[in-house]
């Protein structure tokens, strides 16, 4: 299942989410900041492209089968891809918390493979990650957040349209807004299943 009647995004806004703990001190103004973990989730916002009824209605309907914030869904990267690499692996094994890695390059368009603020997804990983600088000479990726869990070493790594959000609706209530005979746009807000 995949949320596939969400085409033509008109508008999206990916937020970063990640908690920390700061402490204050009134007195000498210092401030002491802590991270239990690294809890980090992206959360989309999407309006399609005005849509007819029947279009309208199926994106709906798959918002609502996930039963307010109950279910879990796949939603295909609604952002274009910045960089130019078609298929690429890791060229060596990666430890969770790491936060870059040496990749090989399969096949790629003209321009640079990986572009900073792409979205990169290990295969068999649910996790996606956003590309925050490339090295073409070393053929090393850096990305954001650090590793959730162990990556083998010659294992795809998925960009643009092949990254798919694991995600869950925002809220309990599913509504949808028709205006007779008109089409209309729907609004989205999923957050990403934290792993």
């Amino acid at each position: 299942m995949g949320l596939t009647a969400l085409t033509q995004i008109a508008k999206a806004k990916i937020s970063s989410e990640t908690k920390s703990l700061v402490t204050k001190n009134k007195y000498s103004f210092a401030r002491q900041v802590r991270q239990l973990g690294q809890p980090q989730r992206w959360r989309i916002k999407l309006t399609s492209a005005a849509m007819p009824y029947q279009q309208a209605m199926a994106v709906y309907a798959e918002i609502a089968s996930l039963d307010g914030v109950f279910e879990k869904t796949f939603l295909p990267n609604p952002l274009p891809q910045i960089g130019s690499v078609v298929s690429a692996f890791t060229a060596q094994s990666l430890q969770q918390g790491e936060s870059s890695v040496r990749v090989g390059v399969s096949a790629k368009a003209d321009g640079v493979a990986f572009g900073a603020g792409d979205f990169i997804q290990f295969a068999n990983h649910h996790k996606v990650y956003q590309v925050t600088g490339y090295n073409s000479d070393a053929e090393i990726i850096h990305f954001y957040p650090r590793l959730k869990s162990n990556v083998a070493g010659n294992t795809a790594i998925h960009c643009g349209e092949q990254v798919n959000f694991l995600v869950y609706s925002d809220d309990d209530d599913t509504e949808i807004s028709i205006s007779a005979g008109r089409p209309v746009p729907v609004n989205v807000e999923l957050v990403e299943v934290m792993q």
